[in-house]
């Protein structure tokens, strides 16, 4: 691919990483706190654990996918 095609293209792959870190960075803050509260009242089985395990997950899979993308884009 040309580099007139490819750089706007790595560009928009950058910003929507940026913007699902970010994301994954409020989802865990929100999850985070509904931990802490969950286990202030001493509910210990709770779903609060769910929603950082996802967040990190989704962290983890969106930076996987943008080495991806950018390894399979012929340069």
């Amino acid at each position: 691919m040309p580099s007139d095609v490819l750089r706007p293209m790595m560009q928009l792959i950058d910003w929507l990483l940026w913007c699902v870190l970010l994301f994954c960075l409020a989802w865990m803050i929100l999850a985070a706190g509904r931990l802490w509260y969950a286990f202030r009242d001493d509910l210990a089985a709770n779903d609060a654990t769910h929603g950082v395990v996802m967040s990190l997950v989704g962290a983890i899979m969106a930076t996987s996918a943008s080495g991806i993308a950018l390894a399979l884009l012929p340069t």
